[in-house]
């Protein structure tokens, strides 16, 4: 009887057991994503929303992800859609690896991107894939030193935060997105009034902070062992001053191309083309 009644308990332990384990919640489940980190490129924030948080945190430091706005339908948002991901989106405008003092002022390093993902546990075993698209703030607000070096800073900042998304990520794939086209050589198109009114303003620095960053992206791609998605090759003939069916990215005032959220940023044709290109990578 007493083994009788020893088996019984076992059976009935070992039921629940199961049963814990089949109905065990959801929220204990690791969520297939992919997790985006970078700057106002990807974020790509509706106007109206970046300036509102940007007033509202002032001069403050805070680091709480709401100062970061972002777009829902920017190319991460996109990219994970076409995959079947969930997206985490922890990009920011003004995003910089070095932490300098970019154009858009106050926007948080990667290493602080980082730090959030990993506090909301959205990088895991499960995450299936991270972009990573920096390093065009990280020009000019280093314009004062050689090329070279700027390129060995960035990498020396960035290739550890890489470490940090890699081992908490260990099964993702990691992608270093470059920049879609911007110049036209020398040239850049800041008014784009629909048809052929544009200007053609000759401004080589623009040309060449956009060479460095592509440099700089493909150097950290090569010492942190991932991926580098070039866009150049596919972008070629849709910066600036491409015409309208055409073009990718917007200037200070752009009509007849296609909506966008920013001035001077990729525009909505172009985060659906950079979208498709991360998705069939």
């Amino acid at each position: 009887m007493r083994s009788s009644s020893r088996l019984c308990v076992a059976f009935v332990l070992a039921l629940l057991l199961l049963v814990g384990v089949i109905f065990a919640p959801a929220s204990q489940a690791q969520t297939r994503n992919l997790v985006v980190f970078g700057d106002s490129v990807v974020a790509d924030p509706p106007v109206g929303e970046y300036l509102a948080r940007k007033v509202e945190r002032g001069s403050s430091n805070s680091t709480d992800g709401r100062f970061c706005p972002t777009s829902q339908s920017n190319f991460g948002v996109r990219a994970a859609a076409k995959l079947g991901l969930q997206a985490a989106d922890y990009s920011c405008s003004g995003a910089t690896a070095t932490g300098t003092r970019s154009f858009f002022g106050g926007g948080q390093t990667i290493g602080v991107q980082v730090d959030r993902a990993l506090a909301d546990g959205a990088l895991t075993p499960a995450t299936a894939r991270v972009v990573v698209s920096n390093g065009f703030n990280d020009t000019y607000s280093n314009a004062g030193l050689p090329g070279e070096e700027v390129r060995a800073r960035f990498v020396a900042s960035m290739a550890p935060q890489i470490g940090r998304i890699r081992a908490a990520a260990p099964n993702a794939r990691i992608q270093v997105v470059g920049y879609a086209t911007i110049a036209d050589g020398g040239y850049v198109c800041l008014f784009n009034a629909g048809g052929d009114l544009r200007d053609r303003t000759y401004a080589p620095q623009v040309g060449q902070w956009e060479q460095l960053a592509q440099d700089m992206q493909r150097d950290l791609a090569a010492a942190a062992g991932v991926e580098f998605l070039d866009l150049k090759p596919s972008t070629a003939d849709r910066g600036m001053c491409a015409p309208d069916h055409l073009r990718n990215w917007a200037g200070i005032v752009d009509v007849n191309a296609s909506p966008q959220n920013l001035p001077f940023h990729m525009n909505a044709r172009g985060h659906e083309h950079v979208a498709e290109v991360v998705a069939r990578s």
